[in-house]
Protein backbone atom coordinates (compact mmCIF):
# COMPACT_ATOMS: atom_id res chain seq x y z
CA UNK A 1 0.00 0.00 0.00
CA UNK A 2 1.34 3.41 -1.00
CA UNK A 3 1.28 6.10 1.67
CA UNK A 4 1.70 9.81 0.94
CA UNK A 5 3.00 11.97 3.79
CA UNK A 6 3.18 15.79 3.86
CA UNK A 7 6.53 17.42 4.69
CA UNK A 8 7.48 20.85 6.10
CA UNK A 9 8.18 21.87 2.50
CA UNK A 10 4.84 22.57 0.73
CA UNK A 11 6.44 21.68 -2.61
CA UNK A 12 7.62 18.25 -1.45
CA UNK A 13 5.83 15.06 -0.51
CA UNK A 14 7.17 11.88 1.07
CA UNK A 15 6.05 8.53 -0.33
CA UNK A 16 6.26 5.14 1.39
CA UNK A 17 5.70 2.36 -1.16
CA UNK A 18 5.63 -0.46 1.38
CA UNK A 19 8.79 -2.14 0.12
CA UNK A 20 12.56 -1.72 0.13
CA UNK A 21 13.95 0.42 -2.69
CA UNK A 22 17.63 0.75 -1.81
CA UNK A 23 20.24 -0.72 0.51
CA UNK A 24 22.49 2.34 0.20
CA UNK A 25 22.33 5.93 1.36
CA UNK A 26 19.48 8.12 0.06
CA UNK A 27 20.29 9.67 -3.32
CA UNK A 28 18.86 12.72 -5.05
CA UNK A 29 18.07 12.81 -8.78
CA UNK A 30 17.19 15.71 -11.06
CA UNK A 31 17.52 16.76 -14.67
CA UNK A 32 16.92 14.59 -17.72
CA UNK A 33 15.25 11.25 -16.86
CA UNK A 34 17.65 9.41 -19.17
CA UNK A 35 20.55 10.51 -16.97
CA UNK A 36 18.95 9.55 -13.66
CA UNK A 37 20.75 6.22 -13.39
CA UNK A 38 17.80 4.67 -11.55
CA UNK A 39 14.60 3.30 -13.13
CA UNK A 40 12.24 4.66 -10.48
CA UNK A 41 13.87 8.09 -10.48
CA UNK A 42 13.72 8.19 -14.28
CA UNK A 43 10.02 7.30 -14.27
CA UNK A 44 9.21 9.95 -11.67
CA UNK A 45 11.22 12.67 -13.44
CA UNK A 46 9.17 12.06 -16.58
CA UNK A 47 6.07 13.32 -14.77
CA UNK A 48 5.14 16.85 -15.79
CA UNK A 49 5.75 19.13 -12.82
CA UNK A 50 8.31 16.96 -10.98
CA UNK A 51 11.60 18.81 -10.45
CA UNK A 52 13.61 16.50 -8.18
CA UNK A 53 13.42 13.07 -6.57
CA UNK A 54 15.20 11.54 -3.59
CA UNK A 55 15.15 7.76 -3.06
CA UNK A 56 15.87 6.22 0.35
CA UNK A 57 15.73 2.72 1.74
CA UNK A 58 11.96 2.31 1.93
CA UNK A 59 10.75 5.78 0.96
CA UNK A 60 11.18 8.43 -1.68
CA UNK A 61 10.38 12.12 -1.81
CA UNK A 62 9.10 14.05 -4.80
CA UNK A 63 9.69 17.79 -5.16
CA UNK A 64 7.39 19.59 -7.57
CA UNK A 65 8.31 22.62 -9.68
CA UNK A 66 5.65 24.86 -8.15
CA UNK A 67 2.15 25.00 -6.70
CA UNK A 68 0.84 25.18 -10.28
CA UNK A 69 0.98 21.38 -10.22
CA UNK A 70 -1.60 20.20 -7.65
CA UNK A 71 -0.65 17.24 -5.47
CA UNK A 72 -4.02 15.68 -6.19
CA UNK A 73 -2.94 15.23 -9.83
CA UNK A 74 0.68 14.35 -9.12
CA UNK A 75 -0.18 11.61 -6.62
CA UNK A 76 -1.96 9.58 -9.29
CA UNK A 77 0.97 9.93 -11.70
CA UNK A 78 3.41 8.96 -8.94
CA UNK A 79 1.42 5.84 -8.12
CA UNK A 80 1.31 4.81 -11.80
CA UNK A 81 5.06 5.39 -12.20
CA UNK A 82 5.79 3.26 -9.14
CA UNK A 83 3.59 0.45 -10.44
CA UNK A 84 5.38 0.47 -13.81
CA UNK A 85 8.83 -0.03 -12.32
CA UNK A 86 10.05 -3.53 -11.57
CA UNK A 87 10.91 -4.04 -7.90
CA UNK A 88 13.89 -6.27 -8.60
CA UNK A 89 15.44 -3.93 -11.17
CA UNK A 90 14.85 -0.90 -8.95
CA UNK A 91 16.55 -2.51 -5.94
CA UNK A 92 19.66 -3.70 -7.80
CA UNK A 93 20.37 -0.52 -9.74
CA UNK A 94 19.59 1.84 -6.85
CA UNK A 95 21.89 -0.08 -4.50
CA UNK A 96 24.74 0.00 -7.02
CA UNK A 97 24.36 3.72 -7.67
CA UNK A 98 24.14 4.59 -3.97
CA UNK A 99 27.17 2.54 -3.05
CA UNK A 100 29.40 4.09 -5.71
CA UNK A 101 28.38 7.62 -4.79
CA UNK A 102 29.05 7.13 -1.08
CA UNK A 103 32.42 5.44 -1.64
CA UNK A 104 33.60 8.12 -4.07
CA UNK A 105 32.77 10.91 -1.63
CA UNK A 106 34.35 9.24 1.40
CA UNK A 107 37.51 8.41 -0.52
CA UNK A 108 38.36 12.12 -0.61
CA UNK A 109 37.41 12.90 3.00
CA UNK A 110 39.97 13.74 5.66
CA UNK A 111 39.72 12.00 9.05
CA UNK A 112 37.92 15.04 10.45
CA UNK A 113 35.45 15.08 7.57
CA UNK A 114 34.74 11.41 8.14
CA UNK A 115 34.08 12.20 11.81
CA UNK A 116 31.63 14.97 10.87
CA UNK A 117 29.88 12.67 8.41
CA UNK A 118 29.52 9.99 11.08
CA UNK A 119 27.82 12.51 13.38
CA UNK A 120 25.40 13.42 10.59
CA UNK A 121 24.72 9.74 9.92
CA UNK A 122 23.98 8.90 13.55
CA UNK A 123 22.20 11.99 14.90
CA UNK A 124 20.87 14.07 11.98
CA UNK A 125 19.98 12.00 8.92
CA UNK A 126 17.41 9.71 10.62
CA UNK A 127 15.39 12.80 11.62
CA UNK A 128 15.59 14.41 8.18
CA UNK A 129 14.85 11.19 6.30
CA UNK A 130 11.58 10.87 8.20
CA UNK A 131 10.49 13.97 6.27
CA UNK A 132 11.99 12.86 2.95
CA UNK A 133 15.19 14.90 3.15
CA UNK A 134 18.89 14.50 3.75
CA UNK A 135 21.97 16.47 4.78
CA UNK A 136 25.15 15.70 2.82
CA UNK A 137 28.58 16.88 3.93
CA UNK A 138 30.50 18.31 0.98
CA UNK A 139 33.67 19.54 2.69
CA UNK A 140 35.22 21.05 5.81
CA UNK A 141 37.10 24.35 5.64
CA UNK A 142 39.72 24.26 8.46
CA UNK A 143 40.62 27.95 8.13
CA UNK A 144 37.03 29.05 8.69
CA UNK A 145 36.10 26.11 10.87
CA UNK A 146 33.07 25.63 8.63
CA UNK A 147 31.41 22.41 7.57
CA UNK A 148 29.65 22.88 4.22
CA UNK A 149 26.45 20.84 4.02
CA UNK A 150 24.06 20.33 1.12
CA UNK A 151 20.35 19.95 1.93
CA UNK A 152 18.71 17.47 -0.45
CA UNK A 153 15.32 15.93 -1.09
CA UNK A 154 12.40 17.59 0.66
CA UNK A 155 14.87 19.69 2.67
CA UNK A 156 16.24 21.36 -0.45
CA UNK A 157 14.40 24.63 -0.93
CA UNK A 158 12.27 24.08 2.17
CA UNK A 159 11.34 27.38 3.92
CA UNK A 160 12.48 25.93 7.25
CA UNK A 161 15.78 24.48 5.95
CA UNK A 162 17.86 27.40 7.28
CA UNK A 163 16.34 26.87 10.72
CA UNK A 164 17.11 23.14 10.50
CA UNK A 165 20.67 23.92 9.46
CA UNK A 166 21.26 26.31 12.36
CA UNK A 167 19.38 24.65 15.20
CA UNK A 168 19.64 20.93 14.46
CA UNK A 169 22.71 20.37 12.31
CA UNK A 170 25.08 23.06 13.56
CA UNK A 171 24.37 22.48 17.24
CA UNK A 172 24.68 18.71 16.86
CA UNK A 173 27.91 18.76 14.87
CA UNK A 174 29.56 21.35 17.13
CA UNK A 175 28.68 19.25 20.18
CA UNK A 176 30.51 16.18 18.89
CA UNK A 177 33.22 17.78 16.72
CA UNK A 178 34.61 20.89 18.48
CA UNK A 179 36.80 21.77 15.48
CA UNK A 180 33.59 22.81 13.70
CA UNK A 181 32.64 26.39 14.56
CA UNK A 182 29.79 26.79 12.09
CA UNK A 183 27.80 24.90 9.47
CA UNK A 184 27.08 26.56 6.14
CA UNK A 185 24.67 25.62 3.38
CA UNK A 186 25.94 24.66 -0.07
CA UNK A 187 23.90 26.08 -2.93
CA UNK A 188 24.16 25.56 -6.67
CA UNK A 189 25.96 22.67 -8.31
CA UNK A 190 28.21 20.34 -6.35
CA UNK A 191 31.87 21.28 -6.66
CA UNK A 192 34.57 18.59 -6.76
CA UNK A 193 35.67 17.66 -3.27
CA UNK A 194 39.33 17.17 -4.21
CA UNK A 195 42.04 15.84 -1.92
CA UNK A 196 41.13 16.87 1.64
CA UNK A 197 44.61 16.19 3.01
CA UNK A 198 46.19 18.34 0.31
CA UNK A 199 43.75 21.16 1.07
CA UNK A 200 44.66 20.93 4.75
CA UNK A 201 48.40 21.06 3.95
CA UNK A 202 47.85 24.12 1.74
CA UNK A 203 46.02 25.84 4.60
CA UNK A 204 48.87 25.05 7.03
CA UNK A 205 51.43 26.33 4.54
CA UNK A 206 49.51 29.54 3.97
CA UNK A 207 49.06 30.20 7.67
CA UNK A 208 52.44 29.19 9.14
CA UNK A 209 54.62 28.46 6.16
CA UNK A 210 55.81 25.14 4.80
CA UNK A 211 56.48 22.53 7.47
Amino acid sequence: MIEFEPTPNPDAINVRPGRVLSAGSPQEYKGAPANAGDPLAAALLKIDGVARVMIGRDWFSVIRESADFPWADLKADIAFALADVSEQTSQLETTDQAGKTTDDRHAHFSDLELEIDQVLERWVRPLLEADGGRAVLERFDPEEGAAWVRMEGACGGCPSSSLTLNRLIEQTVRKWVPEVRRVRAVTGEVRPVGDAKARFRDWIAGKWGTV
